[in-house]
């Protein structure tokens, strides 16, 4: 008797070590398996960024310079182009679907000063190496111009139409418009109050 319950003791621990056994198995497989479905999910997923940064790189009309950049310093009022892009596909005020030919410029303007500035981006004047001078779009381009009272920073783009088309072999682009100290020219020293921007920036 004693014999028989001793083997059924041993017949019992092995089964019970068998299943333990067993439970274990499983869990390592399934640990190896997630982590095979974790490194394929991983270069899935990073697939598909790529193809969805590639879709989106396609359906950006824009063809950006960034290393068209400027910096200026009048008495205080710091302005900055951060950057040139053009596109023979922007849209209009008029037809959101319009593709006309454009530049943009990219602007960062900081009164650093005590006192307040006027200044007029948004209203320069473009010369492109192709020939062509038109002004700035008002109406489409971000309000950066007027009164910039002292600690103020404003961002923004301002935008040209081109008349006779051809934004993408622009070589390169002069951007004029005018800036005034507005405490230089309360106190009458106009030599100094007035100030006109004269930039040129090389896209190729």
């Amino acid at each position: 008797m004693l014999r028989i319950f001793t083997l059924l003791s041993v017949l019992m621990f092995a089964i019970l070590g068998g299943l333990v056994a067993c439970s274990d198995a499983p869990e390592i497989e399934g640990d190896k398996a997630e982590a095979k479905t974790g490194d394929n999910a991983a270069k899935k997923s990073d697939k598909k960024a790529e193809k969805q940064a590639a879709k989106e790189k396609e359906a950006d009309p824009w063809t950006y310079y960034e290393d068209a950049t400027w910096e200026g310093d009048f008495n205080g009022l710091k302005t900055k182009i951060e950057k040139v892009v053009v596109t023979e596909k922007a849209p209009t005020v008029e037809d959101e679907k319009a593709e006309e030919s454009a530049i943009g410029v990219k602007f960062t303007i900081e009164n650093t000063s005590d006192h307040k500035f006027t200044t007029y981006p948004d209203q320069a004047t473009l010369v492109t190496s192709t020939g062509e001078q038109v002004e700035a779009d008002m109406l489409i381009s971000d309000d950066l111009g007027g009164d910039i009272h002292e600690g103020v920073i404003k961002e923004g783009d301002v935008l040209f139409y081109l008349e006779r088309g051809e934004a993408e072999s622009v070589e390169w682009i002069k951007l004029e418009w005018s800036e005034t100290d507005v405490e230089l020219e309360e106190a009458e020293d106009y030599d100094n109050a007035w100030n006109t921007v004269e930039v040129e920036l090389d896209l190729k």
